[in-house]
């Protein structure tokens, strides 16, 4: 299995590293422009790898958008960062006028592969490659808010002091300043989150859920103001697609889609439940939601549709 990196800035470092962790990735390439940066990163990487071997073996490869012929899964990780106190949606008009140009040069010599995006804004980016590639909207995947959704466990598990792998919650709609927590789906021990939270901390508190969902969404910008960018929440994210598409594991993950009549939407990508396969994204799960949240999830979709517009 050949994973290709696209950008070799803190993200697309962070997501190279993950991948050696991959037993089943036999090659990995990191592409960009500037050759001799990203041959002396391979170096780099290989040297660590002498003194801490990964569990693989694959091989590491530096080069430009001709060496991701052959790859089965090039992962996007290129364009201009966030800055301290900028929303994703401002990146938009610089980041889609560069995935353009990259995706105009790799569908030269890859028109098959699985694209797993990163960047900012992820979901904007899902719609603008699979239209530049004209690839099966199956096999352009967007990580949206699958980071979201770790936050939010993480911040679920903190508050009740118990591990994150007894969460289990979900977020959809933007990976940004509209995603929407599915609150009606977050269960533990197989009960909802109020019965949980009541049980535990009693009747008279109660659970202030947009104070959470706010933490969420503000978590990225909290980072990116103390250290300037987030990149292994992302790349976490990117190797857990990864590995699910080159398992087949049918696992459902929160992931950027475009939409073509699932919840009543078209023409819009956005983060909705997804079986992951071999094949990239199987089926959209159509789950239910109250109506709060379905208004929420509705007015997300708003957002991005204007966003789009604008470009």
């Amino acid at each position: 299995m050949k994973v290709a990196v696209i950008g070799n800035g803190n993200v697309g470092l962070a997501v190279f590293r993950e991948l050696q962790r991959l037993r089943e990735v036999n090659e990995i390439v990191l592409v960009g422009r500037n050759i001799e940066k990203i041959n002396a990163e391979i170096l780099d990487f290989e040297d660590a790898r002498v003194i801490s071997p990964s569990p693989t073996t694959s091989k590491l490869l530096g080069g430009g958008y001709k060496d991701t012929e052959g790859a089965d899964i090039i992962i996007y990780a290129a364009g201009v960062g966030r800055k301290p106190g900028q929303s994703r949606l401002e990146l938009t008009q610089e980041n889609v006028k560069v995935a353009r140009e990259i995706f105009g040069e790799i569908k030269k010599y890859n028109n098959y592969a699985i694209i797993i995006v990163i960047s900012n804004p992820v979901d904007i980016l899902t719609a603008a490659i699979r239209q530049e590639t004209g690839f099966d909207r199956h096999h352009v995947i967007g990580t949206g808010t699958l980071l979201d959704t770790a936050r939010l466990t993480s911040i679920i598990s903190s508050l009740l002091d118990i591990s994150p792998y007894a969460v289990y919650a979900l977020m959809v709609g933007e990976h940004g300043n509209s995603s929407c927590v599915v609150w009606s789906a977050v269960r533990i021990l197989g009960m909802p989150l109020k019965d949980y939270f009541a049980l535990e901390v009693g009747n008279e508190t109660a659970l202030q859920e947009e104070k959470l969902a706010e933490l969420v969404r503000d978590a990225g910008g909290k980072i990116i103001k103390a250290k300037g960018y987030t990149a292994y929440g992302v790349a976490a994210a990117a190797a857990k697609v990864t590995e699910g598409i080159i398992n087949n594991s049918h696992n459902i993950f929160p992931l950027s889609i475009c939409l073509e009549g699932e919840y009543g939407l078209n023409d819009v990508s956005l983060s909705v439940p997804c079986i992951l396969g071999r094949e990239g994204i199987i089926r959209v799960v159509e789950m239910k939601m109250t109506d709060e949240e379905r208004a929420a999830f509705y007015k997300s979709a708003d957002i991005l549709k204007e966003a789009v517009s604008s470009i």
